[in-house]
């Protein structure tokens, strides 16, 4: 495959660039988590910075290899939007972030916190704070008196749940986690499954089979070099990659 330095982020971006894979509960790749840096930085002016870097970088990659194999890549991306009660969240979040118009067809996650702004009902899923759930979603173009948004609008996909380490064997913790999932099903929102760090803990939520799981026991981050060569190997194919084992598939 032909590498075209042009394309890659600047190097001082790319220094914190880094991917993790979010799962299927097969064991295909669903999409690229934009994972946080190594090195935390003081001052939230700084954080928006570097939050605008680390995404800027991730959206040029994503865009590299869209180009080199005609296949989109999908990216998430986790950004703590807070705004006052009367302002636009599509619009803070754009400000936050140094974003564009959107774009039909866009295939970018923004993992945001909570609000019953972008989701009716959102209080009766912030009564788990065991499972700390945010909330997933897009920014769509919309139409506001006739013209386009600027900032478009956003709209809930989904919702991620961070997994409490020996939920295989919690009874307590079992039921609050079936009763968040029933909630989310209807709402028609797709759960991830986040920081599963015990394999255990995977191979039990693994009999939801329309999960999504992300977290240590199951792949590292991978910086931003590893994961270019990790699809080139794979090129336009590359969700066909498996995870899956005999061992964890309850064969």
């Amino acid at each position: 495959m032909r590498d075209d330095a042009r394309h890659w982020p600047p190097r001082e971006e790319a220094l914190f660039l880094r991917f993790q894979p979010v799962f299927t509960a097969q064991g295909q790749v669903h999409e690229y988590a934009v994972a946080d840096s190594l090195m935390p930085w003081p001052g939230e002016a700084l954080h928006l910075s570097r939050q605008r870097a680390r995404l800027r970088a991730a959206m040029v990659f994503a865009e590299k290899f869209a180009g080199t194999f005609g296949t989109p890549l999908d990216l998430s991306f986790t950004h703590s939007l807070h705004a006052p009660e009367d302002a636009d969240l599509a619009e803070r979040l754009c400000r936050d972030l140094d974003l564009g118009p959107p774009q039909a067809g866009a295939r970018l996650t923004y993992c945001v916190p909570m609000s019953e702004r972008l989701l009716a009902r959102a209080h009766v899923l912030q009564r788990y704070p065991d499972f700390q759930v945010t909330l997933r979603v897009r920014r769509l173009p919309a139409f506001r008196g006739g013209e386009p948004a600027a900032h478009g609008v956003l709209r809930a996909v989904g919702v991620t749940l961070q997994i409490p380490r020996g939920l295989a064997s919690a009874r307590t913790l079992q039921s609050r986690f079936f009763a968040l999932i029933e909630c989310a099903a209807a709402a028609n929102l797709r759960v991830v499954a986040d920081g599963i760090d015990d394999i255990q803990d995977f191979a039990w939520m693994r009999l939801h089979r329309e999960l999504l799981f992300r977290g240590q026991a199951l792949s590292a981050p991978l910086s931003a070099q590893c994961l270019d060569t990790w699809l080139e190997a794979d090129g336009h194919t590359w969700r066909s990659f498996s995870a899956c084992t005999k061992r964890w598939t309850g064969a």
